[in-house]
């Protein structure tokens, strides 16, 4: 994950801007977490397949979204977008979705660090540490980088993302290399039967886990080199890219481990360090090596993005007036918001030492768990964002005709179709994913499952219904909030 940098206006190209949407897909983090996970929970050998239908979904929304930013100016955030096309409310409600979004991946990242942590120095150290001590020092390391405004450096990350892509790249080489004499199955894995497979809601929903942070292209629009080509550019080739490259390297993954002579494919691939085995079978442990410092480094940078982005939203909602005005203190000597980055470390602390206290897994029940609530949330902002687009572009017949009918409303409208199926499929299985079942053994909605939806859906709600009140008292920051999206 990368962190905004300073950059003078009109200076970035479309592989600057794009390299930094590669470092938000953070590839290492996927192919370690959601990959197995997506595996093992979801279609099995089919998983690779889930990326090629979450990036067409994703391509569609694209074009829409490009188009409204282009047309109707903002920053481009899901907030710009839903409460410009269908109402103030929704798009305060959009916000505190995607600050619960947000916080939840960042938590289920940092129990996923915290662990891997662990594997790295139990070599060195001959016994396991507890994953949730490295989960809270990491938690206190971001919060002291969070609370004086340090980022890592634009060319500490594209080093970092280098590796993570060669480290992909020089896997896939290994395992078709070392299966190419026997044969590679394609259609184990690129047949719709296979695709469809077992639960593909729970595939879909670590495909589109893989994507989060993909649209903070339009946040660049004003450091861009002719933002109205580049970014729309950048975000298209980032998507198509990131496609290519985990649908590649999660087939290795599935040509390493899936096939019949394998009988430990579900201890491996519920072990949380599933990469480094595959690493050291198929490279050598030297290489094994490297890639457990690489996952270490995408886990802290994700994590350490994701404080960044949640301590601003905590701020410009204190700003908004949605949330404590406190929350929107500035460090007049380091520029950062030190009371949102302080609570937003407080919380992420609070909820590591309440799962640790409950005992659960921190990669297959934290990292699985909130990852898929945490998608169910993106996914719906997605859904919201189609329709604004599509609804922005109906009654405004002078911005559809310069844009077009394809990126106006055909591609919107198909994209939003798709992701409503997509939404639809993820909640019809998250019973799957959480692992809940009735009496018959079936999966079925649970409380475990009921308490995380009711989560995503409350953190919407309570959006909504503050606009309301605050439309209702006609306050001020209600009318400056209808001001800046009445364009």
């Amino acid at each position: 994950m990368s962190a905004r940098s300073h950059t003078p206006a009109g200076t970035l190209g479309t592989p600057a801007i794009t390299m930094m949407v590669v470092a938000a897909a953070a590839p290492l983090t996927v192919l370690s977490g959601g990959t197995p996970l997506g595996i093992l929970n979801g279609t099995g050998a089919g998983f690779p397949a889930s990326f090629l239908i979450v990036g067409a979904a994703l391509l569609l929304f694209s074009i829409g979204f490009a188009a409204m930013t282009r047309r109707v100016g903002g920053s481009g955030a899901f907030f710009n977008a839903i409460g410009h096309g269908l109402h103030p409310a929704l798009g305060l409600g959009s916000s505190m979705l995607a600050l619960f979004t947000y916080a939840t991946i960042q938590v289920g990242i940092c129990c996923f660090l915290g662990m891997q942590i662990t594997v790295c120095l139990e070599p060195l150290l001959g016994a396991a540490t507890p994953w949730w001590a490295w989960s809270l020092a990491a938690i206190a390391i971001t919060g002291i980088l969070g609370y004086r405004n340090i980022a890592m450096s634009a060319g500490v990350l594209n080093v970092l993302i280098a590796g993570e892509i060669g480290v992909a790249l020089v896997l896939c080489v290994a395992v078709f290399a070392h299966h190419a004499p026997t044969g590679i199955d394609f259609a184990s894995t690129f047949a719709p039967s296979a695709a469809f497979s077992g639960a593909p809601g729970v595939a879909v929903i670590f495909a589109i886990a893989s994507f989060v942070g993909f649209e903070s292209t339009a946040i660049y629009r004003s450091e861009a080199r002719d933002p109205d080509v580049t970014v729309p550019r950048a975000t298209y080739v980032a998507v198509v890219f990131v496609v290519l490259l985990y649908t590649a390297s999660s087939f290795a993954i599935v040509t390493a481990w899936c096939t019949a002579a394998n009988t430990d494919t579900t201890a491996v691939l519920s072990a949380g360090n599933m990469l480094q085995i595959t690493a050291e079978r198929y490279v050598g442990g030297w290489f094994s090596t490297i890639v457990s410092m690489l996952i270490v480094t995408s886990l802290f940078a994700a994590v350490l993005s994701f404080h960044n982005v949640l301590a601003r939203y905590l701020q410009s909602m204190a700003d908004a007036r949605a949330l404590p005005s406190a929350l929107g203190r500035v460090s007049a000597r380091r520029g950062s918001p030190t009371v949102a980055s302080l609570a937003t470390t407080v919380i992420s602390a609070t909820i590591v030492v309440a799962v640790a206290v409950a005992g659960l897994d921190p990669f297959t029940q934290v990292f699985s768990w909130f990852s898929g609530v945490a998608v169910l949330g993106f996914v719906t902002l997605l859904v919201l964002t189609c329709v604004a687009v599509v609804v922005t572009f109906a009654r405004r017949a002078d911005l559809r005709v310069a844009e077009g009918p394809w990126r106006a409303i055909v591609a919107p409208a198909a994209g939003a179709v798709l992701l409503i199926a997509i939404l639809a499929c993820s909640l019809m299985y998250f019973p799957h994913l959480v692992g809940e079942l009735d009496a018959t053994g079936t999966p079925a909605f649970g409380p475990i499952c009921a308490v995380l939806v009711a989560c995503a859906a409350s953190a919407l709600i309570a959006g909504v219904v503050e606009a309301c009140i605050m439309r209702r008292a006609n306050t001020r920051a209600y009318r400056e909030l209808e001001r800046a999206l009445a364009r």
